[in-house]
């Protein structure tokens, strides 16, 4: 099934739904939550395009140790 938002978008909604979720804990307004779901949301975007880059070099690093043997 393809998704109708881009992939930030649709975390972005996920990370809102369980910021409202939780309202009695932290009690944003609206604008406060759809900023934090969206700060969130690059935060996370952030860390996993850095594990993929960590996880293509590791691959590098070891396709090289291979060839050296």
């Amino acid at each position: 099934m393809k998704s109708l938002l881009p992939k930030r978008d649709a975390i972005a909604v996920s990370i809102l739904q369980a910021i409202i979720c939780k309202r009695e804990d932290i009690r944003p307004s609206p604008k406060e939550a759809a900023e934090l779901a969206v700060d969130h949301t690059d935060r996370l975007m952030e860390e996993l395009d850095k594990k993929s880059r960590e996880n293509i070099s590791y691959l590098e690093d070891w396709n090289k140790r291979r060839l050296q043997q």
